[in-house]
């Protein structure tokens, strides 16, 4: 299968392809359990066992606290030619009444030390919408070179962290070469192979 490339780079002899990941997991995919979201729209459905998003609403409504070990923040989804996730309805496009719905929730369990504090909790909340639309948007990003491939790398920060681990990868694999070649350079040298065989061998590198 072939993925849309967005760029080359060009890194010490080698090229870095920089691919956008068509076929990445959702964040509903991770199995991570103490912070995810639901949502419920005819057509954007996230669902999670025990956390219906029209029983969080009524026992909210309610006052009860079936949920009570949770933060809980209202999720809206902007749903025109695409989804679009966000906490607040504070900024474009999200202001618009037509496209913009309430249909869900993020949910991120009180934690101490991680997320017991309200304003912590909001934080890992916008982190986990923030990969939500990077995923819902194709903002998911891979790379293959000459030494590897990796994929799932989502957003901006992502796809620069990407790019620095694949330098990585190709400059532990010049020391690596480099390393061998001296070794191979040595053995020869001790047991006295002819010097042009050597300098071949050297030219090659």
């Amino acid at each position: 299968m072939s993925y849309p490339l967005i760029e080359t780079i060009e890194y010490k002899g080698y090229n870095i392809e920089v691919i956008y990941d068509q076929n990445a997991d959702s964040p509903d995919e991770w199995g991570y359990h103490d912070a995810f979201i639901v949502h419920d729209h005819r057509m954007f459905s996230v669902e999670r066992k025990g956390f219906d998003p029209a029983d969080i609403f009524e026992d909210l409504k309610a006052g009860k606290t079936l949920y009570d070990g949770y933060h809980i923040f209202p999720l809206y989804a902007y749903i025109h030619s695409g989804v679009a996730l966000s906490l607040g309805r504070s900024s474009y496009p999200f202001t618009c009444n037509w496209d913009t719905s309430f249909a869900g929730f993020v949910l991120v369990k009180k934690t101490k030390g991680w997320s017991w504090r309200k304003d912590k909790a909001e934080t890992i909340a916008k982190a986990i919408v923030k990969e939500w639309n990077c995923y819902l948007s194709g903002d998911v990003y891979g790379y293959s070179s000459e030494v590897g491939s990796v994929w799932g790398f989502y957003g901006s920060e992502g796809k620069e962290e990407m790019i620095k681990d694949a330098k990585s990868e190709i400059d532990y694999e010049i020391q690596k070469k480099t390393k061998t070649h001296f070794e191979q350079l040595k053995t020869w040298i001790k047991n006295k192979v002819p010097l042009l065989k050597r300098q071949a061998f050297q030219y090659s590198f």
